[in-house]
């Protein structure tokens, strides 16, 4: 593993349920929940939108331009645009990045 520090601490994460960062060029929406941090990928892999303008209910993040519903922990998918569940419908899940915390910042591994 290679980790990359998102340059965001643990104790310092700010206002919001979630937030977007690039580490090497890479959008990652960091979320931070009870149990820790979590790493996903930022861009809607439906039509690019950013993720982090998107709606957090819960567990669940739904992607601001059409719909589409992601798992915070895993990445996958919960429902296509219009609503639509697996196993029908065509959108990909997003990727999950492995996180862990050092000296207090958050640290991923893409």
């Amino acid at each position: 593993m290679t980790w990359r520090s998102t340059g965001v601490t643990i104790f310092g994460f700010g206002p919001g349920p979630c937030r977007e960062i690039l580490v090497e060029g890479s959008s990652v929406l960091l979320f931070l929940r009870p149990d820790g941090p979590v790493a996903l990928e930022g861009l809607c892999p439906h039509a690019g939108g950013l993720l982090v303008d998107g709606t957090v209910t819960g567990d669940r993040i739904t992607c601001a331009v059409h719909g589409a519903q992601f798992a915070i922990r895993t990445g996958a998918v919960l429902a296509d645009p219009g609503g639509v569940e697996p196993p029908e419908g065509g959108v990909d899940a997003l990727r999950s990045y492995p996180t862990r915390v050092r000296g207090g910042l958050i640290e991923v591994d893409l």
